[in-house]
């Protein structure tokens, strides 16, 4: 059966007595293995037996035999199975027509929707079937909050912006810096703490590399002959920081735009706002006065996409992201003009 993230969330509280698998498959990985985390530390196995998906295709018992094997010390046994494919649907079909066993959470890929296993898992009620699609910068303050809420976190608007751009958008990534902000306020689901901007600034979330202050404030307020002159200067390797440092102040801006669209000047808004450095605060404000929301998210999604190509094997190297940064800065640049 088809089973959204809620659903898994609710697996990971109580293992339902009629599911036998869990398949979490999709093109975002980070979130697959996030959910299969979240399960798995529900289970709490004394014994965990993990199997390679791969090898199922020339042995469709062994998923049966894990399943159904004796526990040597009495306690629960979970199987994990990483990279489970259409060749393994033998192997799962084997494994439901057996007696009923320890509970199995697996891993595919990106199973498309005529892949025969995907087909399978979804007409079976004892599968657990849920695709998991990348996230988006808007779906930050919904992730997030679900994520915090059972650490006791309450965020801030904006908040999730932030750590969602930090982490690029890994949801790996962002369950451990929100654990590392529970111990941080001392909050727990009983005793909830609100996690603001300033107590992101204080772990250094929203520090950003110093001598990327100069190309970011260039870029974002359109002026093209520094970014031009900084970006030639920076040494081979930063593209990543720098395209980290970016989405921060893109975050930041797309929070602060709400405000300017509901009236206020963007100066009143940088004045009235907290956790921002007093020498950053007329370069905030004169790049809010720039870029309009549509403006901003467009931004972050191609330095986004960027990120993800300097990090592909074969992707975009220092000299393709500075261009990209470049088209960017041209814009801003031409919002200037028609001011």
């Amino acid at each position: 059966m088809k089973a959204d993230a809620g659903r898994i969330a609710s697996i990971a509280r109580a293992w339902p007595a009629d599911l036998r698998l869990v398949l979490l498959f999709g093109p975002d990985e980070s979130a697959s293995r996030d959910l299969a985390g979240q399960v798995l530390a529900g289970l709490a196995p004394e014994t965990l037996t993990e199997i390679d998906g791969a090898s199922l295709k020339h042995d469709s018992q062994a998923l049966v035999a894990a399943a159904t094997s004796l526990s040597m010390f009495g306690g629960r046994e979970v199987v994990r199975v990483d990279g489970l494919d259409e060749a393994g649907l033998p192997a799962v079909e084997a494994m439901l027509a057996a007696p009923a066993g320890h509970p199995v959470v697996a891993l595919a890929g990106d199973l498309k929707a005529a892949n025969k296993l995907r087909q399978y898992a979804e007409k079976q009620a004892g599968i657990a079937s849920s695709a998991q699609y990348e996230a988006t910068l808007r779906d930050a303050p919904r992730l997030l909050a679900e994520m915090a809420a059972p650490l006791g976190l309450r965020l801030e608007r904006g908040v999730a912006e932030t750590l969602f751009a930090s982490a690029a958008g890994d949801r790996q990534v962002m369950r451990r810096e929100l654990e590392k902000y529970a111990l941080y306020k001392d909050s727990d689901a009983g005793r909830p703490q609100r996690l603001e901007a300033e107590d992101l600034a204080a772990l250094g979330i929203t520090s950003g590399d110093a001598e990327l202050f100069a190309p970011i404030a260039a870029i974002t307020t359109g002026d093209v002959a520094t970014a031009t002159d900084l970006l030639a200067r920076l040494p081979d390797g930063t593209a990543i920081p720098l395209l980290r440092g970016l989405e921060r102040r893109l975050v930041q801006l797309i929070a602060l735009r709400v405000e300017v669209d509901a009236g206020r000047s963007p100066d009143s808004v940088v004045e009235g706002a907290r956790a921002i450095f007093f020498k950053e605060k007329p370069i905030i404000a004169k790049a809010l006065g720039l870029w309009t929301q549509d403006r901003l998210q467009r931004a972050m999604a191609e330095v986004l996409a960027a990120e993800r190509g300097v990090k592909t094997s074969g992707g975009l190297a220092d000299l393709g992201v500075h261009a990209m940064l470049l088209a960017i800065t041209r814009r801003a640049a031409a919002a200037a003009r028609r001011r």
